[in-house]
């Protein structure tokens, strides 16, 4: 990456409140994106599997040792290969902070954490509605 693109990554960083003026990351929008980026994605993953909760676990797996393997770069293809896969369009925000090594892996984190909370959500809304046919 040249010096002019990295200098408009930045400027873009810094327009969408993902770093701030001192140089650190914002984690609070961080969150935001990857709150807003996950449910549609494991959405997807939970309908296109046909409700298969092994299936969610094995890419849930499979991304948690990626990142506790500090393979951040090889987490981000996995994500957009299942993008790519469901039809999806990988989401700018997470394009451009990935990078940005401090804001892609807080973002990963964050991913991770979103990931099992929709994974549980999803889950238990099916339990429920399979109970109540």
């Amino acid at each position: 990456m040249d010096t002019m693109e990295k200098a408009t990554k930045r400027s873009l960083l810094l327009d969408k409140g993902i770093i701030l003026q001192s140089g650190t990351i914002c984690r609070d929008k961080i969150n935001l994106i990857s709150g807003a980026m996950t449910a549609p994605l494991i959405e997807m993953v939970w309908i296109s599997s046909g409700y298969d909760a092994k299936t969610i676990e094995r890419i849930s797996t499979t991304l948690t040792h990626l990142y506790k393997k500090n393979q951040q770069a090889e987490m981000m293809a996995v994500l957009r290969i299942l993008y790519d896969v469901l039809g999806m369009q990988f989401p700018e925000d997470v394009e451009l902070l990935a990078d940005h090594p401090e804001a892609r892996q807080y973002f990963l984190f964050s991913f991770l954490l979103d990931m099992d909370d929709c994974m549980h959500d999803f889950m238990d809304e099916f339990v429920v509605k399979r109970s109540e046919i």
